[in-house]
């Protein structure tokens, strides 16, 4: 499923029809603009994502940019794709199931980030930026109109999928653990906040995020033999910062790996051990105040910890962490020059079975958008502000027993093949390279 202003075709039972992309005008600027900023204009509150109305003017001109891509050994530059780029890639790699554009002017879309907008305050302030599902009830019955629209075999009970609420890591007695939606904020931000917009790259199941014990028999029940679900684990990831002219994030843009092989193979990995990080070097007092003169804002986590009167040793630190971390270890992911990156303001996407993190954008590019605006203040006032964005989690699970796709089997989803097939436990990561029968759901002996 893509980007519905873009003109890709649809996959069979798609909820709805897909738009051609609309021709710009001699201005430059796209009607699907004026459609995005005519809907939002009906919203009470407008969401700051969509409130400058030079967002996405330029969008015809970018189907992909260049960006800095955080391998484990050092970020590389590499081609991200973008608006109809990135349309093209899911696409050509057979990732329709495991990612989805969403159109800014969709009325889902829409619905939910008034619904964010409205509610932050009352339920994501007082979660501290993260919490359980059933805390904001209305966020994710909207979330799950968009994966319902979105992959309809997978979540719709009209194609027998099903969506359920959240990632179950913890149960119901541990809800004050649970991370079901978060917000993430730049580091330099005033308002402090432990979720930052993560560099390294990584899969959702592989962090350090505190897991119950048995939480996987927990969160995928009836996962084995022959009539064994399927299993996905959809991020509905939304920007809460302005998008730039090009239609993407001014900073931070969280880009996206596409599987491989349509997620048959793993891509390759190293296992980090928190051993390995010993000798990581820490900011010197020197190196810090040069940070800080250059942007006195970033200053405040530093006043608001010096103030704090709770002091936490490095066990306590890990108390609410994953207790298989230290024996499991952290997948790297090896640089290849048959990855393919894509990012997105507003997108769905498989977060346990692809690699994600946060990129950032060449600089020439960007201060050439910056200058390019009509109002270059705001634009650079905008740029410099950093990424802030919003995660609602949900488990989507369906039978490929029960039904063929145009006569193919259906598949299994990677991480199921993993999990059915004993190469994803707890305290293990799924092997580098494993390969997968998505049809049978099991792991493929080397």
């Amino acid at each position: 499923t893509v980007l519905a202003s873009l003109g890709a075709a649809a996959r069979p039972g798609a909820a709805a029809p897909r738009r051609a992309l609309p021709r710009r005008s001699s201005s430059g600027r796209g009607r699907a603009d004026s459609r995005v900023l005519a809907r939002a204009a009906s919203i009470a509150t407008v969401p700051p994502a969509l409130s400058n109305p030079e967002g996405g003017t330029r969008r015809a001109e970018f189907s992909k940019r260049r960006g800095a891509v955080p391998y484990k050994d050092g970020a590389e530059d590499r081609d991200i794709f973008v608006n109809d780029g990135a349309a093209r890639a899911i696409k050509e790699n057979r990732a329709e199931r495991f990612v989805s554009l969403v159109d800014p002017a969709n009325p889902k879309l829409q619905k939910l980030l008034a619904i964010m907008e409205e509610g932050w305050d009352r339920v994501g302030v007082r979660a501290k930026n993260a919490g359980h599902h059933t805390l904001w009830p209305e966020a994710f019955e909207a979330g799950a109109e968009l994966l319902r629209e979105a992959f309809p075999e997978e979540c719709d009970p009209a194609f027998g999928g099903e969506v359920l609420s959240g990632v179950a890591f913890v149960g119901d007695d541990m809800k004050d653990r649970a991370i079901d939606f978060m917000q993430r904020r730049p580091k330099t931000d005033f308002t402090m906040s432990k979720y930052n917009p993560l560099g390294r790259l990584h899969r959702d199941p592989d962090a350090i995020d505190y897991k119950a014990p048995g939480w996987m028999e927990t969160a995928m029940p009836d996962s084995k033999g022959e009539d064994g679900y399927s299993y996905r684990y959809y991020n509905v990831w939304l920007s809460r910062t302005p998008i730039d002219p090009s239609g993407q994030t001014w900073e931070s843009p969280l880009c996206l790996l596409l599987p491989r092989d349509g997620g048959k193979r793993e891509w390759r990995y190293d296992v980090r051990k928190p051993e390995d990080n010993a000798e990581a070097k820490e900011e010197t007092p020197s190196e810090m105040l040069a940070r800080v003169a250059k942007n006195p804002i970033s200053a405040a986590p530093i006043i608001m910890s010096a103030f704090s009167t709770q002091k936490k040793s490095k066990a306590e630190s890990f108390e609410f962490t994953d207790a298989n971390y230290m024996k499991r270890g952290s997948p790297e992911l090896v640089a290849q020059d048959e990855h393919v990156w894509i990012t997105h303001p507003f997108v769905i996407f498989d977060s346990f079975d692809m690699w994600h993190g946060a990129a950032k954008w060449d600089g020439d590019e960007k201060g050439e958008l910056c200058n390019g605006c009509k109002d270059v203040t705001r634009a650079r006032q905008e740029a410099a502000k950093g990424r802030v964005s919003m995660e609602l989690r949900f488990r989507a699970r369906c039978k490929p027993s029960k039904r063929t796709n145009n006569g193919d089997d259906f598949e299994y989803s990677p991480l199921s093949s993993a999990y059915r097939g004993g190469a994803f436990a707890p305290d293990t990561v799924r092997p580098s390279e494993g390969l997968y029968d998505l049809r049978k759901g099991t792991v493929v002996s080397p």
